[in-house]
């Protein structure tokens, strides 16, 4: 099996671009994954991080992350985001074109889904967090 995809990576080169903020804040999904290179990244960074605009996917990084859970082998990020949320999964899941490899489906299957399209990073918050602490 290919390596589980983290659908909540940063804009790097290499990345792969899965979705799309639109105004209503809502993420849509692209057909297909793009992969970006340093050009989309120096454009996307013009303005609002491209984090809180777009939605990238790149491998799982597994303990060299923050938010994986040794204990468990797996992340802990999309637990806490399904638990805040508290959504049921819908019997028809949208199209998604990483959810096969995507670490997020594989530990929370469909309630992982029912939740994504809502997540976008917060560069500004994990900044904020980093130099308090």
């Amino acid at each position: 099996m290919a390596s589980l995809l983290c659908p909540s990576s940063t804009a790097r080169p290499g990345a792969a671009l899965f979705g799309v903020q639109t105004a209503t804040g809502q993420i849509e999904y692209l057909d297909e994954p793009v992969i970006i290179d340093q050009t989309f990244v120096d454009k996307a960074r013009q303005g609002r991080a491209p984090e809180e605009r777009f939605r990238f996917a790149s491998n799982c990084a597994k303990s060299g992350c923050g938010h994986w859970d040794s204990g468990q082998a797996g992340c802990s990020l999309v637990g806490k985001i399904v638990d805040a949320m508290n959504r049921k999964a819908d019997d028809t899941l949208v199209a998604c074109a990483i959810r096969t490899n995507c670490r997020w489906y594989h530990q929370e299957g469909a309630r992982a889904c029912a939740s994504c399209d809502e997540v976008v990073r917060n560069v500004r918050t994990q900044e904020t967090l980093a130099l308090a602490g």
